[in-house]
């Protein structure tokens, strides 16, 4: 017979049936086992990467594009006729905005333009992931706070129901309009429910930079403080140190009797947490919903990212 010998069944070698079921059951367990031990591999060392490393590896799983990470510093002036292109405009008007000559110069109006509106209009994102660890991200500029409810959000944003953000706004109320600087969080703790929101929020006039504006001289001093935001400018950070975020904001402020006294101040917003990095960097000019008919111009000249103590 040419060809491999068939194996006799009454031979030595032959294996019995139930010889072959426990081995077929040996090697069973033993491929499973193995399995276990490539997987509790692979979840060893997704524990000792980084939240944004494991990011990345999870999009390159589902076929999607990691982000690239942004490279700190980061700043730019705006110096380019139009928008660089590391610059993407959410729901974008261009008749709202220019960019040349050192400077952004965005409008809006009709009270509905914030963080926290899915249809806000010309949302400047910096494309690109944020790096672990802490960070300063600044916007510089001028407001024209001429509606009483002007604002100006600084962040990062995943959309509108998630987003962490430094919003330097006007409000108007009984003695008039007053500024506010705070720090706002948006995120959802459950699927199934809507986002919650919360705000540490400091109305700066009422002891920050004007002690009262309730009476003459404290109204005529607060209207010279809000006239300067467009005469002076304004540099609005937020910062993340570990877990938490803070607002602060920098205006230079005018000397004024029985007031604050002048010169270049800095006042901080309350904190918030967040558990995990997310977002991209953002920022745009929005308004109150009492705004109206009026209209907001705001004009930026810088917008930086930087590592505490970079320069």
């Amino acid at each position: 017979m040419s060809g491999a010998a068939a194996i006799p069944r009454n031979s030595s070698l032959a294996i019995s049936s139930p010889l072959r079921g426990m081995l077929r059951s040996s090697f069973i367990l033993a491929l499973l086992a193995g399995v276990a031990f490539v997987n509790a591999g692979a979840d060893a060392r997704a524990q000792t990467l980084s939240k944004e490393e494991q990011a990345r590896l999870a999009a390159a799983d589902e076929g999607e594009t990691p982000a690239t990470a942004i490279a700190l510093p980061f700043e730019d002036r705006f110096e380019d006729d139009g928008l660089a292109a590391h610059w993407r405009v959410l729901n974008e008007d261009r008749d709202q905005y220019v960019a040349e000559r050192g400077m952004l110069l965005a409008i809006t109006s009709g009270g509905r333009d914030g963080f926290d509106n899915a249809d806000a209009r010309n949302i400047y994102q910096l494309q690109g992931a944020m790096p672990d660890g802490d960070f300063d991200v600044s916007l510089g500029g001028r407001l024209d706070a001429k509606t009483g409810f002007d604002e100006v959000w600084l962040g990062l944003r995943e959309s509108d129901e998630n987003f962490v953000a430094a919003h330097l706004y006007v409000h108007t109320k009984g003695c008039g309009p007053a500024l506010y600087i705070s720090t706002v969080a948006k995120q959802p703790l459950n699927p199934e429910e809507p986002a919650v929101p919360s705000a540490m929020s400091v109305n700066l006039f009422d002891g920050p930079a004007a002690r009262n504006i309730c009476n003459k001289t404290g109204r005529a001093y607060g209207d010279r403080v809000l006239a300067d935001l467009y005469e002076k400018g304004f540099v609005l950070p937020l910062s993340r140190r570990g877990l938490r975020y803070q607002a602060k904001v920098t205006l230079d402020l005018p000397a004024g009797e029985g007031e604050a006294v002048g010169g270049v101040q800095e006042f901080s917003g309350g904190r918030v947490a967040r558990m995990a990095g997310f977002g991209s960097p953002a920022f745009m000019v929005g308004q109150g919903k009492k705004a109206k008919g009026g209209e907001t111009l705001a004009e930026f000249d810088r917008f930086s990212i930087k590592r505490p103590g970079q320069q």
